[in-house]
């Protein structure tokens, strides 16, 4: 089964699985990894991506003991794959100042949150492009370095689109 916007043959759009109801700036940093897991799957159910929180949030844990999600760079990377999950997103939380996030071992700073969200049916090779294809992202500065810019989701898009072109 393919999800909307991700086709085997092409390059991943983000722009089709970045879940306007599931983005958050500037948010009081969280007092643990748990309390955004649980603030982050509930936009994501509100939103109709996941039909059960608990199940994706199992599902989040149990990816975090294969290894870290802890970016560096203030970036969390999380991110859970069950059959609860309805259709793929990714969501975004920006939190006003960084929080610790712990992950299989590991301890940063967190500021910058993108959670993915990736249906159980969905073939391995099509669930790592995403991921792969939001790491790319990641890794180029002049997108972190304007993460702060933002306003809006909108504005938000824009800067995925334009580094993404690059």
């Amino acid at each position: 089964m393919i999800e909307k916007g991700i086709s085997p043959m092409t390059e991943i759009d983000l722009s089709k699985v970045l879940t306007k109801e599931a983005v958050t700036l500037d948010h009081e940093p969280f007092a643990s990894k748990e309390e955004m897991f649980d603030f982050m799957s509930k936009k994501f159910l509100d939103a109709g991506i996941i039909t059960d929180q608990k199940a994706y949030i199992q599902a989040l844990e149990e990816r975090e003991e294969m290894g870290p999600t802890y970016m560096g760079n203030y970036i969390g990377l999380p991110h859970g794959r069950c059959n609860e999950v309805i259709s793929s997103g990714i969501g975004f939380c920006r939190c006003k100042e960084p929080f610790t996030y712990q992950s299989c071992g590991e301890t940063g700073e967190v500021k910058y949150v993108f959670m993915l969200a990736i249906p159980g049916s969905q073939s391995g090779e099509q669930y790592m492009r995403v991921l792969a294809t939001l790491a790319g992202l990641l890794a180029k500065e002049e997108f972190v370095d304007h993460l702060d810019d933002v306003h809006n989701y909108e504005e938000l898009m824009e800067l995925v689109k334009t580094c993404s072109e690059e």
